[in-house]
């Protein structure tokens, strides 16, 4: 627990996003930095998600950061044992005529991007997965995009951070943010005990940095959106890209462990967390038309995490407006695990340099939407 004494760095989320930010200030040889949770590590989007990361986005903000971050992924699996990020790539495949042309235009515009993505002729998928082709007329193949497990990742990187000398506080939810003279002085942790903060306070609690930042009078444009996303039990490893039903958004991943991951677009009301078993039938049904080897795998567990979604489904990064050391890390809209790098890392050089390093990240304030400067991001699915 944290003594009555002054806390340089408050971080709020333990998730992949705080983990990340206090990750790369440490490194710097920041002091006193801790991190709450009012959970456990990876409760919300993080310990949910599939655990996918790519750069083929159709937003040139998104895919620019995203290559910086697929860079930070690769130098961090060098850095903490345990992590894992394999480059086994994405592939999307495309049933109609309409849809192919749609993704040679943008896989043009991401190789003008710098990233290598690929229209796959009919007869070249199977090169990539072992598929009953069907109806996929083309797929979209992203070499360099892979996957790393969220639950290694947080178990890893916890390690780490401790090493660091970061205090974790998990199960102590942060319930208030104390702001005068426009700097945050203390937050509020579970129970009403006040910790003072001398330096940053930094928001990164998925749907929930809505309901914090509310208190200071700060709105944030987000909201909740549940995805379902089932897993078996180990199953002979066949998969290696993640692979993307486009249509329908349905998707099917398969990790080291051998343990395959299946979502779909299913729509569920923002605070209803019910289990549809309708999703279940959906996901397998599609998945299974063209990988029919998941009817022999054995169903272990079906989740709801959320998206934390925003009108222009890009994140929002920076100092919050009339106060100058709260930052805010929200608003992934199904990304921050992927983000989870570069978005840490420019969290830091905000803290340490007065301002982000890279001029997408400038584009994410969240004033944006006051002024009218949305992003537009069409290359979402799950």
């Amino acid at each position: 627990m944290v003594a009555k004494q002054s806390v340089e760095v408050a971080i709020v989320g333990g998730g992949s996003t705080g983990l990340m930010t206090a990750y790369y200030l440490a490194r710097e040889g920041v002091k006193n930095i801790h991190l709450f949770e009012g959970r456990y590590l990876g409760f919300g989007s993080t310990g949910r998600c599939a655990g996918g990361v790519r750069a083929s986005f159709a937003s040139e903000v998104h895919v620019r950061l995203m290559r910086e971050s697929i860079s930070r992924w690769l130098s961090l699996r060098e850095e903490i044992s345990g992590l894992e990020f394999s480059q086994d790539g994405y592939l999307w495949l495309l049933t109609t005529e309409e849809s192919v042309e749609i993704h040679r235009r943008l896989s043009a515009y991401q190789n003008s991007l710098g990233v290598p993505t690929r229209i796959l002729e009919r007869d070249e998928v199977r090169g990539v997965v072992p598929i009953e082709l069907n109806d996929v007329l083309a797929a979209l193949y992203d070499p360099v995009a892979g996957k790393a497990s969220p639950l290694k990742f947080l178990w890893s990187v916890r390690r780490v951070l401790r090493g660091l000398g970061v205090a974790i506080h998990e199960y102590t939810p942060v319930t208030d943010v104390r702001v005068s003279g426009g700097r945050a002085r203390s937050i509020v942790v579970g129970g009403g005990r006040e910790v003072e903060v001398s330096g940053y306070v930094v928001v990164a609690a998925g749907v929930w940095s809505r309901d914090i930042l509310g208190r200071v009078g700060v709105e944030v444009p987000v909201r909740k959106d549940p995805h379902h996303l089932l897993v078996t039990e180990k199953y002979a490893r066949f998969i290696k890209p993640l692979t993307i039903h486009k249509a329908s958004g349905s998707y099917i991943i398969q990790h080291e462990s051998g343990s395959l991951l299946i979502g779909t677009e299913y729509p569920v009301p923002e605070d209803d967390t019910t289990l549809r078993y309708g999703y279940l039938k959906k996901a397998v049904t599609i998945m299974s038309k063209y990988f029919p080897q998941i009817l022999g795998a054995n169903l272990l567990r079906v989740w709801i995490g959320y998206y934390e979604t925003t009108p222009d489904h890009h994140p929002i990064v920076g100092t919050t407006p009339n106060t100058e050391n709260i930052i805010i890390a929200t608003g992934f809209s199904g990304h921050g695990y992927m983000m989870a790098p570069i978005i840490g890392e420019e969290i830091k050089n905000i803290i340490l340099e007065g301002k982000p390093k890279l001029p997408e990240t400038k584009q994410l304030r969240l004033e944006r939407f006051q002024e009218g400067k949305l992003l537009k991001e069409t290359a979402i699915f799950g």
